[in-house]
């Protein structure tokens, strides 16, 4: 679900700008005949908005000046629409969206405007609808305007995207959500298309990225990602560029952003970190998993337990470092419930030759239980022994290793060396 601070950001764009600044850009339409404006109408209406360009603005004057045309005994249609319009234009700079959108709609319902002048009014009251969270009467009233305008601009498709958004948030009924954010796709994807390419928008970018993600369109999601972090490499993009990589089964990107996370130092949460590791794993890069591992680890950044002991020593063993992956394989067996590490360290030291030890972890193992196979441990101990010339201990050993299926033609085996050396 795409959250409610992201999509506003949207809408809350198009009213940043002074009112002129706001109404899109479009081809002239034919203009309807409107009735003249008379001259004290006109100086009245331009002082007020003189007082709104006014730094700061002085809209007690402007409110001023426009209650005085009100109060004339005779206006036409148009020196009224106007009248209320400035007013639109009034409150929404004071944010009272209320009183602005009742002042466009009398606006609007007296015709008095021109084509040009009523289409922007039209957007405009769209727009504050949506800033009120009336997401169903901007949608309408916009899809209105859209029908009338010429040569739409990218903004006012991205204002159409982010009303269905909000919509797609809004509510519980996970058919409804769907339906609205394929609707606000249809509209973003539009108006990323008309976006000009030199000058990126970051919010209607991001936007369409969280739109294809609720679409558990990936791939898509995935292009938005890679434009975002080439402009505006953050966290969230980068962090989310490895997820998208992961769902597309494209280990070898998502290691990229991954690290590039990590170097940028945006990775600071034990399972991030570990995560990273285990990229670097899954893309043969074990030397670099067992560098991370090891710092994260002796730092306290990586939760010391079983299971990055244990990915510790995998990558020390990926990376040919057998004698590196003592320890941590030692640590990560202790920690463990079963015997299966000890075991598995005693094969460690068997392969360094080191026979007691092994002997050693073997027996920790047997002892501690829970092996996937008694008898295989059991082969392990008898050849620790026989070569450190314990040969009764051994024959034991391959005795007990002989009663599992597993193991017992390996266990014969040995037991025949045994007998061969005391004959």
């Amino acid at each position: 679900m795409i959250h409610r601070a992201l999509v506003l950001v949207l809408a809350a764009l198009f009213l940043a700008a002074p009112a002129a600044a706001r109404e899109p850009a479009r081809e002239a339409p034919k203009t309807k005949k409107v009735e003249a404006v008379g001259k004290k109408v006109y100086n009245l209406l331009n002082d007020a908005n003189m007082a709104l360009q006014e730094e700061p603005p002085r809209y007690s004057a402007a409110e001023q000046k426009l209650n005085a045309i009100l109060a004339m005994p005779k206006m036409n249609s148009h020196e009224e629409a106007l009248v209320h319009q400035t007013f639109g234009y009034l409150y929404s700079s004071r944010e009272q969206y209320r009183r602005a959108i009742t002042a466009f709609e009398k606006a609007l319902a007296l015709e008095g405007l021109p084509d040009s002048a009523q289409l922007n009014t039209q957007f405009n009251l769209g727009q504050l609808y949506m800033l009120e969270e009336d997401y169903d009467k901007g949608i309408k009233i916009l899809t209105n305007w859209f029908e009338q305008a010429s040569n739409p601009p990218a903004s006012a498709y991205m204002l159409m995207a982010n009303a269905y958004a909000q919509k797609a948030s809004g509510t519980n009924n996970d058919k409804a959500e769907k339906a609205a954010y394929r609707n606000s796709w249809k509209w973003a994807k539009q108006g990323l298309a008309k976006m000009d390419k030199a000058k990126p928008r970051e919010p209607w970018m991001r936007l369409g990225t969280q739109l294809n993600l609720a679409l558990e369109d990936y791939k898509t999601a995935g292009h938005w990602l890679e434009q975002l972090v080439r402009r505006w490499p953050k966290e969230s993009y980068l962090k989310q560029m490895t997820a998208v990589y992961g769902q597309l089964n494209k280990p070898r990107r998502a290691l990229v952003a991954m690290e590039l996370a990590h170097m940028e130092g945006y990775l600071d949460e034990s399972k991030e970190l570990e995560r990273l590791g285990q990229l670097y794993l899954y893309n043969e890069v074990p030397y670099k998993a067992a560098i991370l591992l090891d710092e994260t680890i002796s730092s306290g950044k990586v939760v010391k337990n079983e299971g990055n002991w244990e990915l510790l020593a995998n990558a020390w063993t990926m990376a040919r470092e057998y004698d590196k992956a003592l320890k941590p394989l030692e640590r990560a067996a202790s920690a463990g419930k079963n015997g299966k590490l000890y075991v598995r360290l005693g094969q460690l030291h068997i392969d360094g030759e080191r026979w007691k030890d092994a002997e050693a972890a073997i027996r920790k193992g047997i002892n501690k239980g829970g092996l996937d196979s008694t008898g295989e441990a059991y082969l392990l101990l008898g050849i620790s022994q026989f070569q450190a010339e314990s040969f009764q201990s051994a024959r034991s050993s391959f005795e007990r290793a002989s009663r599992d299926k597993k193991s017992a033609k390996s266990a014969a085996a040995w037991i025949q060396a045994i007998n061969a050396r005391a004959s």
